[in-house]
């Protein structure tokens, strides 16, 4: 009943914010936005999505290649500091926040921007280091800035999750909302974006995650112990599984955690009574985890997105520089 109540108060509040902004419009950049974002909280691959896309962009246009000439914006969740970041690749996660630090790791001539104030950090993009193209990491319910570009990445297996807003479910908006996006990416190999897409009349492309034994695990192939504290980390046990890995155990903690020096230890520890012969974490924890003193070996699990039809999207942005 609680739920009910909540999920109602939720739905009415967030009905307000997007109407207010289809009526009133965001603040137009002078370059090209392209906003990369989901209906749903947590684990659709907008991170890995995101520093695919800006490999993309560089490869094919070469007035995106140069230093900063891509800028991604970023609200930082989870960070400590609330004032504008620019983020270098030596930064403390607690200031850039975890997500902008790894995609400024993965992606080195990118300009990566942590500020709450996406106007603000686009303005500053612009007039201080000449971005030609603006990404907006998480961007789909980010109204005050105007995109060209509106990319939603959804779950093949279950796109609208349990179909309840939050806090009931998983859904940040109605299904309705999707009717603002220019483009459906399926994260996945099942089917069920498809029939999303085809509904509402948007185009869909499909991305598949590739994963792999991490480098150095490989010759061991004993049991492993996971580390993780991503949101939706039981899919972190079904990739170890799929590696053929044998999972004797899982430490797990809420998204963006900062890893104390205790916790970290206690993982050890526990990962040897269960005879594991190492620890596997993601690359998002791996930016939480600066140093690692543990008698186990530390391995992260090399996670990345391919875009079958990237011809097509590209041509679409080509249209927009």
């Amino acid at each position: 009943m609680m739920l009910t109540l909540a999920e109602k108060i939720y739905g009415s509040l967030s009905g307000s914010y997007h109407r207010k902004w289809d009526k009133r419009g965001g603040w137009k950049a002078p370059v090209p936005v392209i906003s990369v974002g989901n209906i749903t909280v947590g684990g659709n691959g907008k991170t890995p999505f995101t520093i695919e896309l800006v490999r993309l962009l560089s490869d094919r246009f070469e007035s995106l290649r140069g230093e900063n000439g891509i800028a991604i914006l970023s609200r930082g969740y989870g960070r400590r500091a609330k004032d504008l970041c620019v983020v270098q690749t030596d930064a403390d996660f607690k200031e850039s926040g975890d997500e902008p630090l790894l995609i400024k790791r993965n992606s080195p001539s990118a300009l990566v921007i942590a500020y709450a104030n996406r106007v603000e950090s686009a303005r500053f993009a612009v007039e201080h280091f000449g971005a030609k193209l603006i990404i907006l990491d998480d961007g789909f319910q980010h109204r005050p800035l105007a995109r060209d570009l509106d990319i939603v990445l959804l779950d093949s297996e279950r796109p609208l999750g349990n179909g309840h807003l939050l806090p009931a479910g998983r859904l940040r908006e109605r299904p309705a909302a999707l009717n603002r996006t220019d483009l459906i990416v399926s994260v996945g190999q099942e089917g069920a974006a498809e029939a999303i897409a085809l509904k509402i009349g948007k185009p869909l492309m499909h991305a598949t995650t590739n994963t792999s034994v991490p480098e150095g695990l490989a010759s061991r192939m004993g049991p492993v112990y996971l580390l993780t504290a991503i949101a939706r980390s039981s899919r972190v046990r079904q990739t170890a599984e799929d590696m053929k890995l044998n999972v004797v155990g899982h430490a797990r903690f809420r998204d963006h955690h900062a890893f104390s020096g205790k916790e970290l230890d206690t993982a050890d520890q526990t990962a040897r009574k269960l005879g594991a012969s190492a620890i596997l974490t993601t690359s998002k924890d791996m930016i939480r985890i600066p140093s690692w003193h543990g008698n186990l070996p530390l391995f992260e699990i090399p996670f990345r997105i391919s875009l079958a039809e990237s011809d097509q999207l590209l041509s679409r942005v080509e249209g927009l520089l």
